[in-house]
């Protein structure tokens, strides 16, 4: 009966494939919606993408595909890949099924109509104008978890999304371990109260066209294909694109700022060079996909901070500082700009906070959606709620909404249970360094020459190229020896704030 066997998983992954596409046609399609779409347009898109979500929904739900499941999960005779494709397409089964089609439909219409609504308020820095789309959404979230079903709590449902086997029972310790050792770190730096010369960054101004050219160098040295993908500008940088040979990625750009597009262009690359590394033997199959938003995180926050704001790399970047702006890095040094890079403040922009302050901001969010989706605070407390929360940890206040509660896009497209992945990110990429280290001797060494090549391919063994085989904590165990810990995070930060900071803690 072997022949049966193939013909089932074949016919797996022929319906795999379909809602694959189905999937990559809608990423386009939003990825235009944010860099590139006409204004006018945004009735029609917001028709278009609905009509692929509920194509993709139909197509994920069809009724065969439980069915050949059902006979795929009764064999014991599967390899690992086989295995992550049954599994992987059993859990996507089991969600979407769980979803009526109606309900993915009102969801893709409403993301689409909040999302406008959302960017007007922020420009207009007035809640009033998001305020009931963001009520509906959060009425929609809860919706979803309820749909999904849960055993504690009803936020789970939705934080499984997007880490598999995430949970409040599990995330809550790891807040607890930055709260311990990283609040306190922070407090140490504010109460120094020694600050790094940045005289050099706030009093120049930062024309955009060299902000550009040393994004796109930096990204190349990275070895972020270009003639595989692309770079664009948009409202809120991102990382996108259907397939490993077309991956597109965005940032912003600030006069006043040029940090803030260096490095979010290293973040947006880190992700484009996992979607560039994935296994091409397993294109259009669940296995074959990047492995949750923890792991994706990772991979932009080693590239951004563990190599972009090391000293080594500093010394490296300098001389394209200067050639893109000589004036303005007239007489600065690779250790002013790494003091710089690395100033440790509190500031209210969570895509702009230093390494030591933006788990915070996550906590902040985390709590905030924890007790939005339970029912504990409703949206009109939000705003207040946010602000009050960002001075009890953050010790600064908001002085209006758009540097406030309207600074994120997540909400506008019921992204709850999103946000603590980027702080998992963070912990893993200190996890995976700190391994990676332990093969690469020559580390330092490298960064300080350019060389990004040893750290990438050992990124692409141990990372890209393993796709979604494993389940997220079953890979970083693998790929370092150890189960998930803030441990590394931890030691990595109190190393580097000390050397900055002259402190000892």
């Amino acid at each position: 009966r072997l022949g049966a066997y193939m013909d089932a998983y074949d016919e797996l992954l022929e319906r795999l494939k379909n809602i694959d596409l189905i999937s990559q046609i809608g990423s386009l399609l939003g990825w235009d919606q944010e860099v590139l779409m006409p204004p006018k347009a945004a009735a029609l898109r917001a028709e278009q993408l609905a009509w692929m979500s509920k194509t993709g929904h139909e197509a994920t739900t069809n009724p065969r595909i439980g069915e050949l499941l059902t006979e795929l999960e009764g064999r014991d005779n599967l390899n690992d890949v086989q295995a992550a494709n049954v599994r992987l397409a059993r859990d996507s089964y089991d969600k979407a099924t769980k979803l009526p089609t109606e309900f993915v439909e009102e969801m893709a219409k409403h993301k689409s109509q909040s999302l406008i609504s959302w960017q007007k308020a922020r420009a207009e820095d007035d809640f009033s104008i998001f305020r009931d789309d963001l009520a509906k959404m959060v009425d929609l979230a809860r919706q979803k978890a309820d749909y999904l079903g849960y055993e504690e709590l009803r936020y789970d449902a939705l934080l499984d999304i997007y880490e598999s086997g995430l949970s409040v029972s599990r995330v809550d310790p790891l807040f607890a371990g930055l709260r311990e050792n990283v609040a306190p770190l922070v407090k140490a730096v504010v109460e120094r109260g020694v600050r790094p010369k940045m005289s050099f960054i706030e009093n120049n101004s930062w024309s955009q066209s060299g902000q550009e050219a040393l994004s796109q160098s930096v990204s190349e040295a990275l070895g972020f294909d270009f003639a595989a993908g692309r770079r664009d500008a948009s409202t809120h940088p991102f990382c996108g694109g259907p397939n490993p040979d077309d991956v597109r990625w965005t940032t912003r750009y600030s006069e006043s700022d040029p940090f803030g597009s260096l490095y979010g262009s290293m973040h947006e690359t880190g992700h484009g060079l996992y979607e560039q590394g994935r296994p091409r033997n397993l294109d259009f199959q669940p296995a074959g996909q990047a492995n949750g938003l923890g792991v994706h995180e990772s991979q932009s926050r080693l590239f951004e901070n563990q190599v972009g704001r090391s000293r080594e790399f500093c010394e490296w970047v300098l001389p394209i500082w200067k050639e893109n702006f000589p004036e303005n890095m007239d007489g600065v040094s690779a250790e002013d700009l790494w003091r710089a890079v690395n100033l440790v403040e509190p500031s209210l922009i969570r895509v702009e906070a230093d390494e030591a302050t933006y788990n915070l901001h996550i906590m902040i969010r985390y709590e905030v959606e924890k007790r939005l989706i339970a029912g504990e605070i409703e949206v009109d407390d939000l705003p207040d709620v946010w602000d009050d929360m960002y001075e009890e940890f953050l010790g600064i206040r908001a002085p209006n909404r758009t540097l406030g509660v309207l600074q994120d896009i997540h909400w506008s497209m019921g992204a709850f249970g999103y946000f603590p992945t980027y702080t998992l990110g963070n912990l893993y990429a200190a996890q995976l360094l700190a391994k990676a280290r332990e093969d690469l001797p020559d580390h330092d060494e490298q960064i300080r020459n350019g060389d990004f090549a040893p750290i990438l391919d050992w990124m692409r063994t141990r990372v890209h190229a393993r796709g979604s085989i494993l389940e997220p904590a079953a890979l970083i165990e693998e790929a370092t020896g150890s189960p998930p810990s803030p441990d590394a995070f931890v030691e990595y930060l109190r190393d580097k704030v000390e050397r900055l900071y002259g402190l000892t803690t």
